[in-house]
């Protein structure tokens, strides 16, 4: 934590300076004797609290005030006036410019250390609501950056099979992800007005503890000052705040955590697959992966029933399953919504380990395909859809995919008028790139 003490008074400077590294953990002290060096050393230092003196040969405390307020960049920043000014007005002028809090001169060491580490404490609060934008812009970016990877790859005809895919669903993708993006904009939302009402209680704490200190204050007069007090906690319903900042908190960080999985799965999927990236990895991930893009595109057409042993561990690359996987599964929910029937349809994955293979079956209950047809399904470029539809490329990269670099099997089964299954069968030792 960087601060900046102000003073054109150097014994002032010394002892606010001693006080703060003795009891402000993780702080930085700078020192400012001369008004007019005060902006120059906010931007080489990136000052998080400032102490300032009002009462300054030239230029005032409360100038300076004005001058850091009027510079956005500085707008969040912690300002406390040091004076040894008690009237009310000037600490009313104060307040009205922007500061966030003052300490008396001469030092109280208890009231010094105090308002210092609330405003340490303020400070923290309010970076680390810039630190949870920047996760969420981050999450945008992360967005945009595998949209630009799967455009970067669309003269490879593997890869252009797969943008053809995403490009189905590109509008179930945006809505799983608007979504949990709308209620962490509004929990922000409420954030900030739940940040200004204590930032206003807190203001009204603080005219109080000034009040309370007074010898000639009436007792009367800080009963009535309470009542007050309490009866705006009431109307601005702190006690609620407080216990829903808590759920609001967590709210967001379930949404942001949405996005993630979200993004992360169009990572996966992103790559190339042209990389020799054979690992181990769990064929139950990857199908929750491959799911969750495909979810909003079969939540209006059919019920998906899974019956996926885990962990289901197999040596193969990642990316190249995953498109697998995601080809069958739109293949199969274009089969259901083709029947235009107003009952959801079916499809169920059943995925287990036999032997030293593991073994997915995806069915549907969709129209099913004609006899002649189904010796030519995995051929490239061959397909049964409408013209413009689609290109005939999925069944066959995932042919390739599957028998070619994995050493396995990819068997389709068909009974007109009742639906379709496909059998992937992986050997657990992979194959080769």
């Amino acid at each position: 934590m960087n601060i900046l003490v102000v003073d054109d008074e150097k014994f002032n400077l010394i002892i606010a300076q001693e006080l703060i590294v003795n009891n402000i953990a993780d702080s930085h002290v700078f020192l400012c004797s001369l008004p007019e060096d005060v902006l120059p050393k906010l931007e080489e230092h990136r000052i998080d609290i400032v102490l300032l003196d009002i009462i300054m040969p030239r230029i005032t405390g409360i100038d300076i005030l004005n001058m850091i307020r009027s510079k956005e960049e500085y707008n969040d920043i912690q300002i406390l006036m040091f004076t040894g000014m008690t009237d009310k007005e000037s600490f009313k002028t104060c307040f009205e410019n922007g500061a966030n809090d003052f300490i008396t001169k001469p030092i109280d060491v208890t009231e010094f250390i105090a308002r210092m580490n609330a405003s340490v404490k303020a400070r923290k609060h309010i970076l680390a609501l810039k630190e949870l934008n920047h996760t969420i812009t981050s999450q945008y970016h992360k967005l945009h950056s595998v949209t630009q990877q799967l455009k970067d790859t669309q003269f490879n005809l593997i890869q252009k099979e797969k943008l053809a895919a995403l490009g189905e669903i590109a509008a179930g993708i945006a809505h799983e992800i608007n979504n949990p993006m709308g209620f962490v904009s509004s929990n922000l939302d409420t954030m900030n007005r739940y940040l200004q009402k204590i930032r206003g209680l807190i203001v009204i704490y603080r005219n109080f503890t000034t009040l309370a200190s007074n010898e000639n204050m009436n007792f009367m007069d800080l009963i009535r000052e309470k009542s007050l007090i309490e009866d705006i906690e009431r109307k601005q319903k702190i006690d609620f705040i407080l216990d829903d900042l808590a759920t609001v908190i967590q709210e967001s960080m379930d949404g942001v955590g949405r996005v993630t999985k979200i993004v992360q799965s169009l990572r996966n999927l992103a790559k190339t697959g042209t990389e020799n990236e054979m690992a181990y990895n769990d064929l139950t991930q990857i199908t929750e992966e491959a799911l969750l893009i495909v979810k909003h595109e079969a939540q209006f057409v059919a019920d998906i029933d899974e019956k996926i042993d885990s962990p289901l561990y197999l040596l193969c690359n990642k990316g190249q399953i995953g498109q697998v996987l995601l080809n069958i599964l739109l293949n199969a929910i274009q089969a259901v919504k083709s029947l235009t029937t107003k009952s959801l349809g079916k499809i169920s994955i059943k995925a287990y380990i036999s032997n030293e293979y593991v073994i997915c079956k995806i069915s549907d209950d969709g129209p099913g395909i004609k006899a002649e047809y189904l010796s030519r399904i995995f051929d490239p470029f061959f397909t049964t859809k409408d013209v413009g539809s689609g290109v005939g490329l999925g069944l066959s990269v995932a042919y390739d995919i599957v028998v070619k670099k994995h050493n396995g099997e990819l068997l389709v089964d068909s009974e007109l008028g009742k639906g379709t299954s496909f059998t992937i069968k992986l050997p657990t030792m992979g194959g080769h790139l």
